[in-house]
Formats: C-alpha cells, structure tokens, sequence
C-alpha cells in the first residue's frame, strides 16, 4: 500500500511488464505473489486501455504458483 492507505497501482504494459512507478521498477508475477502473501494491497491497470485487470492478473498468479510451485 502506499503512504497514503490506497492500494498501490501497478501498469501493465501490451508486452506483458508490469511496472511499479512508486518503487521505479518493473515487477514480476512472482513479486505479486509476495504482496499477495502479505496481504497488501494492490491494483492492475492496463496501460494501454487504463482498465482494471487485477482479476486477470491473480489468476494468472495462482495458475504460476500451481505449476511451477
């Protein structure tokens, strides 16, 4: 979460990076993991359209962690 208690936004760009501009840095799916272990919060966003795909996002997390652990 940033400072200010609102989930923290991550872009995501039509190649597939996942960039944290609070921290400065491209994420991985793996670093997504972690904040959801943490119970942080967080939001998607497509950057190309500015739409919403948390959901797509997690899911493609839990199918990760099923197969590659």
């Amino acid at each position: 979460m940033t400072e200010a208690g609102t989930p923290l936004g991550i872009n995501r760009y039509a190649n597939r990076r996942l960039y944290d501009p609070v921290a400065g840095a491209y994420r991985t799916l793996g670093d997504l993991a972690v904040l959801v272990e943490d119970d942080e919060d967080f939001v998607v966003v497509g950057a190309g359209t500015g739409g919403d795909i948390t959901q797509s996002v997690l899911k493609q997390i839990i199918v990760e962690r099923k197969y590659h652990g």
